[in-house]
């Protein structure tokens, strides 16, 4: 196992941990947001998955969702710098968490053994919640998204007024009245410039600041 594929839109970050990974025999594909990493994934499906959680376009959330339900094979690393947790917050489809800034490079290259060696992958894949976009609701407002059902794949609307935390919620699909579960995704206002913690000998040093 050591096709790796990295998401992240801090493409300095993305080219340090690019070099880093391929000097430790991995192979290396780079994405800087989820739609770019599923295209990447649907030309060859990697072994691991590391990917930043606040991207535009498509988040790390809603990428890693959708991995586990097409992709369950593949083993999952998400990776924040607005988060200190050192496990995997409920309702994120991922098998390890990286808190980047407060681990250092060598926390993240054992954390990609530990994932490598663990349980197969494919009895989570119903734990995946759908991920919304949460947009701005105001007063009156009878916004809706379409929500495609994972079982019968048929498209149903929800009401984002009924979406309103980030935690996994149940509701049924109207045709076929299986069980979805959604949670909502708040869109990143800005780019996470979270460095990595370096080894003071390695020549990677003030790569990223």
């Amino acid at each position: 196992m050591n096709d790796i594929v990295v998401v992240d839109d801090n493409c300095v970050l993305l080219s340090v941990l690019c070099e880093i990974f391929k000097e430790h025999g991995y192979t290396v594909r780079t994405a800087t947001d989820g739609f770019e990493a599923l295209a990447a994934i649907r030309d060859r499906v990697p072994d691991i998955l590391l990917s930043d959680l606040n991207m535009p376009g498509m988040s790390g959330f809603e990428l890693l969702s959708v991995v586990r339900r097409r992709f369950p094979t593949i083993a999952v690393i998400a990776m924040s710098g607005d988060h200190a947790a050192i496990t995997v917050s409920p309702g994120i489809a991922a098998d390890g968490f990286y808190a980047k800034g407060s681990n250092s490079v060598d926390g993240l290259l054992s954390l990609l053994s530990q994932v490598q060696e663990g349980e197969p992958l494919e009895s989570r894949r119903a734990a995946a919640p759908i991920w919304i976009p949460g947009l701005p609701i105001h007063p009156g407002d009878l916004s809706t998204t379409a929500v495609a059902c994972p079982e019968c794949m048929r498209v149903f609307s929800h009401s984002l007024r009924d979406s309103v935390s980030a935690q996994p919620r149940e509701i049924h699909c109207p045709h076929c009245f299986g069980a979805v579960r959604l949670a909502v995704v708040r869109q990143a206002e800005a780019m996470d410039r979270t460095s990595l913690s370096l080894p003071t000998a390695g020549r990677w040093i003030g790569a990223v600041a």
